[in-house]
């Protein structure tokens, strides 16, 4: 199973669409082929000829302009695939164009004698649908590019503390218990400790013997 799904290069469930798409091309080819053959002929060989040859190079032509375009976004924003979402609604309403088209242009055909209803309400019809596609796919857009932002934004972090000055930091050393940096410095009174150990007759600021 691993070698048939690595030769096929696609899921599974790619692989089963394809098939149910296969199944329905052969049902409806099985019901009309009997019937009209030569109109099955001839509708196979326009949409072929008409779709290679003309279709794929109009849009892919449409799709690399707006691509061009929209090129130039802005720095801000974060880089989400925005063209799929322009691509689906153009090429849903580009359908319902190509198969309604004798309707919307109100083109003369038998719709009128078989019904007996007017062909007018078609082009707002397909006007509606179309604004109603684009507008579902730019609600879809702007959900996706809410998420991309959310994901992309910068957890908060909290202010460093402001970074003392080494002069700062000299002036402010903490100092001893008994108020002093050190036991040789003055007192709080701004007199010089005297030796508990000298003579008590003798003056602070001459020597001993003198």
């Amino acid at each position: 199973m691993r070698r048939l799904l690595r030769w096929y290069g696609a899921n599974p469930l790619h692989l089963l669409a394809l098939l149910g798409c296969f199944a329905l091309a052969g049902y409806a080819a099985a019901r009309l082929v009997p019937s009209r053959p030569l109109g099955v002929a001839v509708w196979f060989t326009a949409a072929v000829v008409g779709h290679d040859l003309l279709l794929v190079p109009l849009y892919s032509l449409a799709d690399r302009s707006a691509m061009a375009a929209i090129r130039h976004r802005a720095p801000q924003l974060p880089a989400v695939p925005w063209i799929n979402y322009l691509r689906v609604p153009a090429g849903l309403s580009a359908l319902l164009l190509l198969v309604w088209f004798p309707l919307i242009l109100r083109l003369h055909t038998r719709y009128q004698a078989s019904t007996t209803l007017s062909p007018d309400p078609f082009l707002w019809h397909w006007l509606a649908v179309t604004g109603a596609l684009f507008l579902l796919s730019a609600a879809a857009f702007a959900v996706r590019l809410r998420a991309a932002r959310r994901a992309v934004a910068p957890p908060a972090r909290s202010p460093r503390p402001a970074v003392q000055p080494a002069s700062e930091r000299r002036e402010h050393r903490p100092q001893d218990r008994d108020g002093d940096h050190n036991p040789g410095h003055l007192a709080g009174g701004g007199v010089p400790a005297r030796d508990e150990q000298a003579d008590p007759g003798e003056h602070p600021g001459r020597p001993a013997g003198t």
